[in-house]
Formats: C-alpha cells, structure tokens, sequence
C-alpha cells in the first residue's frame, strides 16, 4: 500500500509552473482546452495508471473501458485547475453543495476540535473551501508529500501562508502542533487512503477485496480524544463540487490488548463509506497506482 511514495512523479517543473501562470493571469479557459491534450498524453504513456485504474473500474463499476481511464484524468486534471484558482482566493464562482454540515458543528458543540477524513476521491479543497469559507473553521492539514514534490512546491508559491497550516507528520513536534489545534477547536485535515513509511496499518476489504488502510489517524483520535468525521468533496460539474460529512465515531478508546482489532474496525468502516463513494464517483478515483497489491491478490 506504500507503493504510491516510490513512484516517480510525471511531469516538468516547467509544465506545471507554465500552466500555473495561465491560471492565474485568468486563462483558465485555454488551460481546459490544454487538458485534452494533456490528458491524452497521459493516457498513451501512463501505462501502470492505466493498469491500475481498470483495476479499480472493474471492481467499482464491473467494466473498464478506454474512455474510463481518460474520463479520470481529465477529472484528475481538473480539479488541479480549481485548486490553484481556490488557492488563488478566486473561491467565488465554485459552487459547494454540502451534505452533512450540520454533523460537523455537532462535533464541535464542546468546543475542541476534530479530525476530518479525506481521501484521494475527488478534492480535498472543497472540503476545505466548505470550512474556511462557509463554516469559518481553522483547518490544518496533515499530510506525507512524498510523491508529488513538483506541484506541492508550485502551489505553495500561490498562497504561502497557507504552509503554516501544514503538519507534517515525520517532524518531531508534529504531535504537539496536531494536540494544540484539536485543544483550539480546530480542524485537522488527514488523508486516511494511503499508507506512508513504517506507519501502522490494517488489511480491510475494500471493493470486495483485500487492501491496506492507515490506522494512524484512529490512535490519534484515541490520544487526543476527538471526533473523526469522514469527508468527501467530489467535482460533479464545471465549477461545482458535491461534499459529504459522515461521522465515523464521537470518540475512540482502544483498550489494550484490542487496540489493533478496534482500530482495524474503524479502518473497515471508514472503508466502506470510502467504497460507496469511489462507486458513485469513479472518476473521481485519484489513486494512480496498484490500491489492492497485497500477495496473492488475484487481478480482474
């Protein structure tokens, strides 16, 4: 389930900072047009995405055509594009249709904060535009850049101080600045779909077979004793994103001696919220690599 922190990450520094420049200077609809051809590019050269994704379409959907894996990327593509407008602070022509506000601000009502669960299905700025926007929630992202160093750096040069907002997890007061964050009230923003190095996992099904999920995020809800909520921000149109906010639990306590059977528990539910999304939402499946690589797992 690390495979996703070896693989070489595609693309110039000089594409991505040149397509950036578009974005910004209010060219995003010559930017859309460029992503066709992109986007094929990817397509015709990208041949374990390519694998990996009809991997994942045949056990969401039942069938992987051509036409999938290129629907996929161009929705990957896309919802690029938004976050440098939204990083950019041009938020106002996206449209953010929520379901489950109000379990948010029920998890909040005494005050501390809590973790959200994202996952690499659809956008995880949506969610956060839902926060910092609508809700006027402090969000502080927790995250493992491995992989993507190109346009992490380029996108940090839109918004700087946006990077004070980011933990990562490898540095050694990482918990303490997560600890503070939950004792203020706000939010912290994890990704619960990928597992980084010599982190803690647990095998769960997911799409009806084996495939390993973190369970970090649920021994940190246990320390710190917040809620966790799971969130999903999907992009369903020009300019419009659907988010969802489900409660996973109120509060985890893992008793010793079960603490990896009851965090295996809440990775498999978190699982399952995540499966039925990835099969409402398929091309809004941004995991290009092989999700279900466990020994023995027999491909579609």
């Amino acid at each position: 389930m690390s495979d996703w922190i070896t693989a070489r990450e595609r693309g110039s520094s000089w594409t991505v900072n040149f397509m950036i420049r578009l974005c910004r200077r209010r060219h995003r609809w010559l930017v859309n047009l460029l992503l066709y051809p992109i986007a094929a590019y990817f397509f015709v050269t990208g041949r374990s995405a390519h694998r990996a994704s009809r991997h994942f379409f045949m056990r969401a959907t039942g069938q992987a055509r051509w036409l999938d894996y290129y629907r996929q990327l161009l929705c990957f593509s896309r919802c690029l594009v938004d976050r440098v407008a939204l990083l950019s602070g041009a938020a106002d022509p996206f449209e953010v249709h929520s379901s489950g506000r109000e379990v948010l601000m029920e998890a909040r009502r005494d005050g501390r904060g809590l973790i959200m669960l994202g996952s690499h299905l659809g956008s995880f700025e949506a969610c956060q535009l839902l926060a910092r926007k609508h809700m006027e929630l402090d969000v502080h992202i927790v995250a493992y850049f491995a992989g993507s160093t190109r346009i992490r750096q380029a996108l940090d040069a839109i918004n700087p101080a946006l990077q004070h907002n980011i933990i990562d997890p490898t540095e050694p007061d990482a918990v303490f600045r997560m600890r503070d964050v939950i004792d203020s009230g706000g939010l912290l923003a994890i990704l619960g779909d990928r597992t980084g190095i010599g982190e803690k996992y647990a095998q769960v099904d997911f799409l009806g077979a084996p495939a390993c999920l973190p369970t970090g995020p649920y021994y940190l809800a246990s320390i710190l004793q917040c809620p966790i909520v799971c969130f999903f921000g999907v992009r369903v149109d020009h300019d419009s994103y659907n988010t969802y906010a489900i409660k996973l639990t109120d509060r985890i306590r893992l008793a010793r001696g079960r603490r990896e059977q009851q965090a295996q528990a809440c990775a498999q539910q978190y699982a399952d919220l995540l499966a039925d999304k990835a099969r409402e939402y398929p091309y809004n499946w941004f995991n290009f690599y092989e999700f279900w690589n466990l020994p023995g797992d027999a491909r579609p």
